[in-house]
């Protein structure tokens, strides 16, 4: 009888240990190997982050107005929207607006949100936004780290999932963030793109919408409307449900591959002031172009330089 005992409790325990191991090989499982993203190493669901949301720091990319507001956030995060993370002195247009912070200063503001490069992070926005999540998710990649994932369909898709939620402002305690170098492959500048507009080697994608490609509609104040010389317009609209959920993967697929057959080419993606742009980077990388970068300073940068030429009309003309 005591043998017995002895071993329901020895297999109770194996059954334990054996939980816990599989689930932290769940979790490094979800890293990207070979910079290939899939739809575990930039994807979760509410669900799966119900399961695991003490092993995850959260980030709410949401503005902070909606961070604080009535509805709340989810309990444990903490607020960092676009601007955290970007130069915001001057103004728009000014060659450096809205680009990444140098790597030493973005490391010290990641290292402020609690982030220590080890720790897995799950960023939230919500649906119709310009892909805040995304644009987080890009600039942890950007400083190589490789564990960060998007929450499907946000905060919108976490409340009706019947995810709780939090009105009391979190602030992590701050960790020494080890990432101070940038993975290139990620970005590109202006002078670069000045450079390289031409090639036929590149893509350009403008993903803002087909109103703003045309230069019909100018929403931020841009100098002038219009597009970058021989971009193409896919409209970030295009790879989400009606619910802002990402399309299934092989809808994503069929998609972003109808109008982009090259997943060996280099592909730049921009939009006003490359948020919605660093969003589709990802989504491009995800659907399987490893080449794809993100233009940060963007149409708002470019539209306001003298010296480059900018495009009218729904044809991508040189």
């Amino acid at each position: 009888m005591k043998s017995k005992v002895l071993f329901s409790k020895f297999g109770l325990m194996l059954s334990v240990v054996i939980t816990v191991v599989l689930a932290g090989c769940a979790l490094a499982a979800e890293m990207p190997a070979d910079g290939t993203e899939t739809y575990l190493s930039y994807v979760v669901t509410p669900e799966w982050l119900k399961a695991n949301v003490d092993k995850v720091i959260l980030i709410d990319a949401r503005a902070q107005s909606l961070y604080k507001g009535q509805q709340g956030h989810l309990p444990g995060a903490v607020n960092a929207e676009w601007t955290y993370f970007a130069n915001m002195g001057g103004k728009a247009g000014d060659p450096t607006w809205g680009t990444v912070l140098d790597p030493a200063a973005m490391a010290k503001k990641i290292g402020a949100l609690g982030i220590d490069g080890k720790k897995p992070v799950v960023v939230y926005g919500d649906g119709g936004d310009w892909g805040n999540a995304g644009w987080v998710v890009w600039v942890l990649r950007l400083t190589g780290f490789k564990d960060a994932k998007i929450l499907d369909g946000g905060f919108a898709a976490w409340r009706a999932s019947g995810g709780k939620t939090d009105s009391t402002t979190r602030t992590n305690k701050a960790a020494a963030y080890p990432n101070t170098k940038y993975d290139e492959s990620y970005i590109v500048t202006t002078a670069w793109l000045k450079e390289n507009v031409a090639s036929p080697e590149l893509k350009i994608v403008d993903v803002r919408t087909t109103q703003e490609y045309t230069g019909e509609s100018r929403f931020f104040g841009e100098r002038r409307p219009g597009h970058i010389p021989g971009a193409v317009n896919f409209p970030m609209d295009q790879v989400f449900t009606p619910d802002f959920k990402l399309l299934p993967e092989a809808e994503l697929q069929s998609v972003v591959g109808g109008s982009f057959p090259n997943k060996e080419q280099t592909i730049v993606l921009y939009d006003t002031s490359g948020v919605r742009s660093a969003f589709m980077t990802m989504v491009f990388r995800l659907a399987g172009y490893k080449n794809a970068r993100n233009y940060d300073a963007s149409y708002q940068v470019w539209c306001t330089d003298a010296d480059t030429e900018i495009v009218q009309g729904p044809a991508p003309s040189r």
